[in-house]
């Protein structure tokens, strides 16, 4: 099933956390006020509190660093989007140096790679399988556009050269970019912040049955927090799917500006 939880809208993913958690917290608490009514210990509540600081203090630092490190993930891919739309400028700019026929021609071709990334690249990174991009074969075709004009001798040194570093940077760009999407979140931590944040809504019940309906309401937040951390962590998870992913609105832009005319300087009114 290509379809995860962290692939659905923000609301859809915050509602599964929030009827999640609470559901959790519903059985456990059916289950123990069961369990409990049978107990005599009077210290339940205070061993649950104790074990509540622990189970806290976990489940805060395991969620702090996996949204750390997700965020920092998708500041990282955004960066490599900024940075290939910067290269893919530089070879738009020095592209119109040439004659028209080799400018409509590298341009059209850039037109075709730029626009296939915020539909099919982004789709095909987000389940990991980028090998369903024709993204990749697009940037070769443009590879061989600039390449090609290295074998005539029209082309200025300085235009080359700057086309060759633009077309470069675009193709370390898109493969960190593949890299990027390759990574996921490390299951093992994901699977120990469940645990934390279970453990500590258990203990919370506990003390709520045994101290008193009183502390309903701190039991009620805590079961709120952890849902909220684990949406949190779901939402940011991945940088081309949910709905926190790398803006596409750098590109888009680009290829306006392409189209537009504006790296074709002999075109009247422009």
């Amino acid at each position: 099933m290509n379809i995860s939880v962290s692939s659905l809208p923000g609301l859809a993913i915050l509602i599964i956390c929030i009827f999640g958690a609470f559901g959790f917290a519903w059985l456990v608490a059916f289950l123990l006020s069961r369990f409990l009514k049978q107990s005599s210990r009077p210290d339940a509540a205070y061993i649950a509190g104790k074990y509540m600081t622990a189970f806290g203090s976990l489940f805060a630092f395991l969620t702090g660093f996996l949204i750390n490190a997700e965020y920092a993930t998708l500041k990282s891919a955004q960066s490599y989007v900024g940075q290939e739309v910067a290269a893919a400028t530089q070879l738009a700019s020095a592209s119109a140096t040439l004659p028209p026929p080799d400018a409509d021609r590298i341009q059209d071709q850039m037109v075709v790679y730029l626009s296939s990334l915020p539909g099919a690249e982004w789709s095909s990174l987000s389940n990991k399988k980028p090998e369903d991009s024709p993204s990749g074969q697009y940037l070769s075709d443009l590879q061989q556009q600039v390449y090609t004009l290295s074998e005539r001798k029209y082309p200025s040194s300085a235009a080359l050269s700057s086309m060759a570093g633009g077309i470069e940077e675009m193709t370390q760009a898109r493969r960190q970019r593949l890299v990027i999407a390759s990574s996921s979140l490390p299951l093992p931590l994901l699977l120990l912040c469940l645990v934390a944040g279970a453990a500590l809504i258990v203990n919370a019940l506990v003390t709520v049955i045994k101290a008193g309906a009183r502390y309903s309401l701190v039991a009620a937040g805590l079961i709120l927090i952890v849902a909220l951390d684990t949406a949190a962590i779901l939402a940011i998870t991945g940088p081309f799917q949910g709905p926190f992913i790398a803006k596409s609105a750098p590109i888009e832009k680009l290829v306006d500006e392409i189209q537009d005319g504006r790296y074709k300087p002999w075109i009247n009114g422009r």
